[in-house]
């Protein structure tokens, strides 16, 4: 029996440090730090970082330091505020009767009944009140028409699931497809519903007195509380928490099992929740009805967000600027002359170190080193375009993206344009006059120079129609003797056979003399005949073979007459002459707008055949004026020469050239 004793003794011990510690987590603001008053009706945090106190003497703004409270004497009709929601650049507000707009300092106020909640939907804004609900025009509030049994109720809350709504009454809970025009309104149960979350799917609500529900495909599951006069449920982090006006908080999983109860008895100074809140710094805050609100500062700071910066006032010779929305405005501020002293306040939050976030900012230039400081002044401006910059940093270290504004100060009269233009007229004609000489003689000068090209390349078309009509005399000659040889030897057959290529190959040759281009089937054809005499009159025998892989049709690729057969003449002279078995292949293909021509042999190389050559002869110099044709075509490499290396032996030769592609159609 004394052994059990010490046990509960010792259970006892350990619950009541484990309060201690609880209480020591939780940091109490009311009146004497700053608020208006003690009781706080909602809290919500706006897209800038602020954290915002609805009470029962209006709204007050805290940025972790300072408290700022409005109420009627700033323009509110009444200073009991119900809820709050944050809008973009505005702040949304509920009273008992009444619903406000505020941006920046001013209020837009709109008359309506007691608003329970305020629901963002869809670019939507739905208001749940005493009686209905209400839909948020541009300029006034639309009552929305479902049926008796919800449009004169008082609506505690509205959710939307991705498909349906879900309205959450004093008197029951509905499921409907649409708002705007339902056509489906199902009542999912009856009770006095206070508040919904959505998560993974499942519809979580709370009820004043019948507990947790769980609704998955319209199916309830009950969650037993000892928690009465539930008036809501949040997701914190990864718990729920359900508070009530008289019995504190319950803490349950993601599984709804109990984890802890947070009231008067064990961390808080009262019971009496009025609703719960976690900011962007994962805080968690507790407003209460009597006792101010209660702080949680995360000290983890798992995530560190990125702050956000804002502007709050700029001036124009101490003056607000109260005719645009400074941080949406994307124009450029024109400012009359002598208005040229101007002066930027800008914002950033972090609640749990406000006074360790920083500043910097430029005009036009470099930022300025960081501080603390959140406003400047730019005094005595020049006349021009300006762009300032600002850029804030928390004490993470994390920096904000820097935001902009632009202005324009405008000259004084006597610098503007027209005030000068009479003084400059003169200089102007004088120079047009002036610049009208030199233009003129720049003319002549480009007509003298496209003359002078223009005899340069005829000069060069004269030349290279000569080259064309040119053929290798010691290659006639051997020709000629072997017509001669043939008809002694009385080999009729062959020696017609020999007369008739010939007559063909010179033909041809004085044919394309004539022209700047021939097809590549002719082109071909003169090649066959040039080599097959080549063959007849070679001490050594060789073979060849032409090949061709193109995207369009032989006749209709166009070239340059006689652009191949210098190589191919090299080749069979000073390539593959002493060879036994010397092979030329000779390959026409096409790629990306360009004709591809690729002449390989097995011969000595190019090297060898350059030491061999006593002279410049017939070949060489004809290889010479093709390369510069080629490069005369195409503007970048377009022409190689190389040797084949297989084992550090010399294979032969390989030329490639490329020419643009031209067809003729």
């Amino acid at each position: 029996m004394k052994f059990l004793k010490y046990i509960i003794y010792f259970f006892f011990l350990l619950k009541a440090t484990s309060l201690i510690a609880q209480n020591n987590t939780f940091k109490n603001c009311t009146i004497k730090d700053g608020l208006p008053s003690n009781t706080i009706t909602d809290i919500v945090q706006d897209n800038l970082g602020y954290i915002w106190f609805a009470s029962n003497k209006g709204i007050t703004q805290f940025d972790g330091n300072n408290y700022i409270t409005f109420s009627r004497k700033e323009g509110l009709e009444t200073n009991y505020i119900t809820k709050l929601a944050p809008n973009k650049d505005s702040l949304l507000i509920g009273s008992s009767n009444n619903f406000f707009i505020k941006q920046h300092t001013k209020f837009q106020i709109f008359e309506s009944k007691k608003i329970n909640c305020i629901s963002k939907i869809k670019d939507q804004v739905f208001l749940g009140t005493k009686k209905g609900i209400y839909r948020l025009r541009d300029d006034f509030l639309s009552p929305l028409r479902t049926n008796f049994q919800i449009d004169l109720t008082p609506i505690n809350d509205i959710e939307f699931d991705g498909e349906f709504y879900w309205v959450a009454t004093q008197k029951a809970l509905w499921k409907i497809d649409d708002l705007l025009n339902p056509k489906l309104l199902k009542r999912i149960d009856l009770a006095n519903y206070t508040a919904l979350i959505i998560h993974n799917k499942q519809i979580i609500a709370s009820t004043f007195n019948s507990g947790l529900k769980v609704i998955i495909n319209d199916t309830i599951k009950t969650i037993h509380s000892t928690t009465k006069n539930i008036k809501g449920v949040k997701k914190i982090s990864n718990q729920f928490w359900i508070y009530s006006n008289s019995n504190g908080i319950e803490v349950l999983d993601l599984d709804f099992s109990f984890i802890r109860k947070i009231n008067k008895y064990n961390t808080l100074e009262t019971n009496a929740i009025s609703t719960i809140f976690q900011d962007n710094q994962r805080n968690i805050w507790i407003g209460t009805s009597d006792k101010g609100v209660y702080k949680q500062e995360n000290k983890l700071q798992e995530e560190n967000p990125i702050p956000l910066i804002s502007f709050e006032d700029i001036e124009v010779v101490y003056k607000t600027i109260d005719s645009i929305n400074f941080n949406s405005y994307k124009g450029i501020l024109q400012i009359p002359p002598g208005k040229n002293h101007l002066a930027f306040t800008y914002k950033s939050i972090d609640i749990n170190n406000p006074k360790k976030v920083y500043y910097r900012y430029k005009l036009n230039g470099d930022f300025s080193p960081w501080s603390n400081n959140n406003s400047v002044n730019l005094a005595n401006l020049k006349a021009g375009n300006y762009t300032f910059s600002v850029q804030s940093k928390t004490a993470n270290k994390q920096e904000s993206k820097p935001i902009h504004f632009q202005f324009y100060i405008d000259k004084p009269f006597y610098k503007k344009n027209w005030f000068q233009w009479l003084a400059i007229s003169i200089l102007l004609l004088l120079s047009a006059y002036i610049t009208y000489k030199y233009i003129k003689k720049i003319r002549r000068i480009n007509k003298e120079k496209i003359m002078k090209l223009e005899i340069e390349n005829h000069l060069l078309s004269l030349e290279q129609k000569a080259l064309q009509l040119q053929m290798n005399p010691h290659f006639i000659f051997n020709v000629l003797n072997g017509i001669k040889a043939l008809g002694n030897s009385g080999k009729l057959d062959d020696l017609n056979t020999t007369i008739s290529k010939f007559s063909n190959l010179l033909r041809s040759i004085l044919n394309t003399s004539r022209k700047e281009e021939v097809n590549l089937s002719e082109e071909i054809a003169t090649l066959k005949n040039y080599i097959s005499l080549e063959q007849q009159m070679s001490s050594s025998t060789f073979t060849y073979t032409i090949e061709t892989k193109l995207s369009f049709d032989a006749e209709e690729v166009l070239i340059p007459p006689m652009l191949i057969q210098p190589f191919i003449e090299n080749s069979i002279k000073h390539g593959i002459k002493n060879i036994s078995e010397g092979k030329i292949t000779i390959k026409f293909y096409d790629i990306k707008n360009y004709l591809h021509c690729e002449i390989i042999d097995n011969g000595i190389g190019v090297h060898q055949s350059k030491k061999n050559k006593k002279t410049n002869d017939h070949a060489s110099l004809a290889i010479k004026v093709t390369k510069e044709r080629i490069k005369n075509l195409t503007s970048n490499i377009s022409i190689k020469i190389d040797e084949i290396i297989e084992n550090n032996t010399v294979k032969g030769t390989k030329v490639w050239f490329k020419i643009p592609l031209k067809t003729d159609f």
